[in-house]
Order: structure tokens, then C-alpha cells, then sequence
């Protein structure tokens, strides 16, 4: 695992977004957050409707990645870590059990 990878997950959110959703209020704290940090986490509730691309666009910044409910912001200007790029051979599936043929009742 990559150390800014381990960073990430590290870091604790620092805003909540609740039921009300993104306000303007809102956005202004993650930009002032932004400028205090180099990377905020921001997590939202299940019932809230958030669009991590609108917030990070009203907010002036990065959207580093995504993760559930979960989303990292970098501000603009500074470079976002990077984040390994996953190749689909490192990939690892278990086989539970073998897949039967279906057949067709005529």
C-alpha cells in the first residue's frame, strides 16, 4: 500500500454533511477547511443527496477520489496525491463453487 494511500485512510473527516445536504453554509467551510489543510475528508449521510463533483466544483477544489460516502478534497493549486493505478491482473476472486448449464424447458 502506498503511503499517501495509507494518509487517506488515515485522515478523519472533518466535515459532516447531513440531511439538509450541501448547503452554501457548507461549502464555505469546506473552502475555509481547504485553506487550512492540504486534504479534508468529507463524509455524508445515507438519506443525503451529495454530488462529490458539484461539491468539489462550488467549493473551488480537487476531488481526489471517492469512496461510498466518503469523499477527499484537495484545494486547487496544490498537487493531489497520487493513487496507484490498479491493474486488472493484481486482481484476486475465489471461486466458491462450480457454475451449472441452464437448460431451456421447451
Amino acid at each position: 500500500m502506498d503511503s499517501d494511500d495509507r494518509s487517506m485512510q488515515d485522515l478523519k473527516p472533518t466535515v459532516w454533511i447531513g440531511k439538509q445536504g450541501c448547503s452554501g453554509t457548507m461549502i464555505e467551510e469546506i473552502a475555509s477547511q481547504l485553506k487550512k489543510r492540504k486534504l479534508i475528508k468529507v463524509k455524508w449521510l445515507q438519506n443525503a443527496e451529495v454530488d462529490p463533483a458539484a461539491v468539489a466544483a462550488e467549493a473551488n477544489a480537487i476531488l481526489v477520489g471517492v469512496r461510498g460516502r466518503t469523499m477527499i478534497l484537495a484545494e486547487k493549486g496544490r498537487t493531489p496525491p497520487k493513487t496507484p493505478a490498479k491493474s486488472p491482473g493484481t486482481a484476486r476472486s475465489r471461486v466458491i463453487g462450480k457454475l451449472k448449464p441452464v437448460k431451456k424447458k421447451e
